[in-house]
């Protein structure tokens, strides 16, 4: 049932109302703005490789490539030629493609890190997409998500909150223990309202059998 509401509803609403899309951040005071840059702390250093999975009207992805070498894939069209003209006007530069997370288009360990934010909770086979994220990062390399979820103490807010997403066609998860079934070092933290958004970051550990120069 939720994937038919991502398919037939919101995937279309997404990609129509890409020009709206700040509209809305800005009538809640930018919370989700502040709340999505809280996971940016465990961002690599600047001049990195970074790729940002569901950049959405390219807010986050324009700052980001002030300092970033970007990459950046989306579902929706109209969200890309949004980004791709906000890019342009600031004279910014960033590789964006349209696309599935299920089937990225960038090879082995491209990437410093993967990036995204309220999008992961959007995608039907978790399993699949963090596949796929672990993939392109290099040894070292962090995949970092932000996204909203129940409060590991419980309160009812947040588990009301969870359950009004999941209504709305999202999947509630809690992505370290798929990070760790991955190998990945694994650091979360739980913020905001009632402690219903969290980050979590998996770093990529090396592969101790391959030699230096393999």
């Amino acid at each position: 049932m939720r994937e038919k509401i991502q398919r037939h509803f919101w995937a279309p609403v997404y990609d129509r109302l890409a020009g709206m899309y700040d509209a809305v951040d800005w009538f809640t005071a930018n919370t989700t703005h502040r709340l999505r840059k809280r996971g940016l702390g465990h961002l690599p250093p600047p001049g990195s490789r970074l790729l940002e999975i569901g950049f959405g009207s390219g807010r986050l992805h324009l700052e980001l490539a002030e300092q970033y070498e970007m990459a950046g894939l989306d579902r929706a069209p109209g969200m890309v030629r949004l980004t791709k003209r906000r890019l342009a006007a600031r004279g910014r530069q960033s590789n964006l493609c349209i696309g599935s997370t299920y089937a990225l288009p960038w090879p082995d360990g491209h990437f410093d890190a993967v990036l995204s934010t309220f999008a992961f909770s959007a995608f039907p086979d978790a399993d699949r997409a963090l596949d796929e994220m672990v993939r392109v990062i290099k040894p070292g390399g962090k995949v970092i998500i932000v996204d909203a979820g129940e409060a590991t103490d419980g309160n009812a807010f947040a588990r009301f909150l969870a359950w009004l997403w999941e209504a709305f066609g999202d999947y509630m998860r809690d992505e370290a223990p798929l990070m760790e079934a991955r190998g990945l070092a694994v650091e979360r933290e739980e913020y905001g309202p009632w402690r219903c958004v969290h980050v979590v970051a998996g770093t990529k550990k090396p592969n101790p059998k391959l030699k230096e120069g393999q």
